[in-house]
């Protein structure tokens, strides 16, 4: 028993002869040894599935989309453009969204105070903030299905910048 080769699976039940075993799986590295690295699909620090992951970039709940696009962005090698993809598109699209934002804040305040009727300028921007805030809602789920779905979708103008920096 000691001359037959060690596979580290066990063989399938059925009757094969002492010594005469099917061949390895694929990723069988002699020794005894666990396949090194993650396992095809798989991100290298959570073990998540790349579509899985790319649906986390996108997420806005409690920053949750800022912490994985960066977590993303860090460990996952050059060659997962599909990830960094996502990754990229998520922040440019926060970062656009938060600019955007802050913007109509600034001017809802100029608005309001330097109108005589400071109320109806306050609401008029008030209105643009809450559409802008549906608009990023749309797009981060549209997203998230996307990627989800292992699909890349390009948001104009921000999908183009990801793709270059990718």
């Amino acid at each position: 028993m000691r001359n037959q080769p060690h596979y580290n699976y066990p063989p399938p039940q059925g009757n094969y002869p002492p010594g005469n075993y099917p061949p390895p799986p694929p990723d069988y590295q002699g020794g005894g040894l666990p396949p090194q690295g993650p396992p095809p699909g798989k991100t290298q620090t959570l073990g998540l599935d790349y579509n899985l992951a790319g649906l986390l970039c996108y997420l806005p709940v409690c920053s949750i989309n800022l912490i994985f696009s960066i977590i993303w962005l860090v460990t996952e090698p050059k060659q997962n453009r599909f990830l960094r993809f996502h990754a990229l598109q998520s922040l440019f699209l926060t970062g656009a969204f938060i600019i955007i934002y802050i913007v109509l804040s600034v001017i809802a305040g100029v608005a309001m105070a330097a109108s005589p009727f400071g109320g109806v300028g306050w609401s008029l921007f008030s209105l643009l903030q809450g559409a802008a805030l549906v608009g990023y809602l749309v797009l981060s789920i549209i997203a998230m299905i996307k990627a989800y779905n292992n699909q890349i979708w390009k948001i104009p103008v921000i999908g183009d910048i990801a793709e270059k920096n990718s």
